[in-house]
C-alpha cells in the first residue's frame, strides 16, 4: 500500500520496541531503588549489574525510558554533575505490571520524594559505587532505603529495628554472611533524637554492626558521642573519607566509654567478621 507524500516507510523492528522485563525492568528498580540518582552513577550501577553489556546500550535504555516518561530528570540544584533521575508514577506501574513493584513505593503513593532530598540520595549512591570499586566487596549485595521499607512492613517477618538508609550484606572471609545497616548523616540532630535512635539501634537483632558515614570530618566526633549504645557495635565515619579508603577508611567507636579509631576493617574483625 502507498504512503502518503512524504512519509517513510518505518521498519517492524522501530514501531514494535516492547518493554523488556529484565533489561528495562532491572534498570527502572535501581531508579526507584536509589530514589535520586545521577546519569554517571545509574550507567555504572547498570554496567556493574550486568543490565546490559555496554554502555551504549544503557544510554540507549535510559533514553527509551526517558522517551516513554517512565524516568523524568528532576531539576536539582547538587553539587552532582549531569541529569539527575527519578522514577514516575508510569514508571512504577511499568514495574508493577510486570511483579516488580514494592510496598513502600507505588503508582498510587500519595507524594513522590521531593528533589530536595536528592543529595541525600546521591551521596549514598556515591558509597555504593564505592564499594563496587573495592575488589574485597565487590560482591556485596545493597538494600536500598525503599526495599528496606517493604520488607519491615511485610507479615511474618523478623523486621530491622529501624528503616536504615541502606543494609549491606557481605560474606566475611571464614565465608559467614553478615549485615551492617547504613545511615547517611548530612545534618546534625538534637540529643533528644539520638537517644531515641540508639534505645531502637541496641533492639537490633539483624545486624552486625551499623555504620553511620556523617557529611563532613568535623561530625564525626560528635556523631560517636551522641549516638550511644552500651552493647551494640556502632561506628561512625565521614563519606569523602570512605568514598576514597573504603575499608581502610578511619572509624569513631566508643570502647565502653572511651573514643577510639581503627580502619573500617580492623573494626569488623573486632566483631568478628574479617575481610
Amino acid at each position: 500500500m502507498p504512503l502518503p507524500p512524504g512519509r517513510k516507510r518505518r521498519s517492524p523492528s522501530a514501531s514494535r520496541v516492547t518493554f523488556d522485563p529484565d533489561a528495562d525492568g532491572r534498570l527502572l528498580a535501581l531508579v526507584r531503588n536509589a530514589t535520586f540518582i545521577s546519569n554517571r552513577q545509574l550507567i555504572e550501577l547498570a554496567e556493574r549489574g550486568h543490565i546490559k553489556a555496554t554502555r551504549s546500550a544503557i544510554r540507549q535504555r535510559i533514553g527509551r525510558c526517558l522517551e516513554r516518561e517512565l524516568i523524568q530528570v528532576v531539576p536539582a540544584k547538587t553539587i552532582h554533575t549531569g541529569a539527575i533521575y527519578q522514577i514516575t508514577r508510569w514508571g512504577l506501574n511499568a514495574l508493577e505490571s510486570f511483579g516488580l513493584g514494592i510496598s513502600s513505593i507505588s503508582s498510587e503513593t500519595e507524594r513522590l520524594p521531593s528533589a530536595f532530598q536528592a543529595s541525600h540520595f546521591l551521596d549514598l549512591n556515591e558509597v555504593r559505587i564505592a564499594f563496587l570499586r573495592t575488589q574485597l566487596l565487590s560482591e556485596f549485595e545493597w538494600v536500598s532505603d525503599p526495599e528496606i521499607k517493604t520488607y519491615n512492613a511485610t507479615p511474618l517477618v523478623r523486621p530491622f529495628a529501624k528503616d536504615y538508609d541502606a543494609v549491606v550484606k557481605l560474606t566475611d572471609r571464614n565465608g559467614q554472611a553478615f549485615q551492617i545497616g547504613v545511615e547517611y548523616e548530612r545534618t546534625y540532630k538534637t540529643i533528644q533524637r539520638y537517644e531515641e535512635i540508639a534505645e531502637r539501634i541496641e533492639t537490633e537483632k539483624e545486624l552486625s554492626c551499623v555504620l553511620y558515614i556523617a557529611s563532613s570530618s568535623t561530625m564525626v566526633a560528635r556523631l560517636v558521642d551522641s549516638i550511644r549504645c552500651p552493647t551494640f557495635p556502632i561506628c561512625v565515619t565521614a563519606t569523602g573519607i570512605l568514598c576514597q579508603q573504603t575499608l581502610n577508611a578511619t572509624v569513631g567507636f566508643l570502647a565502653g566509654k572511651t573514643p577510639r579509631t581503627s580502619t573500617l576493617r580492623q573494626y569488623l574483625a573486632t566483631i568478628k567478621h574479617p575481610l
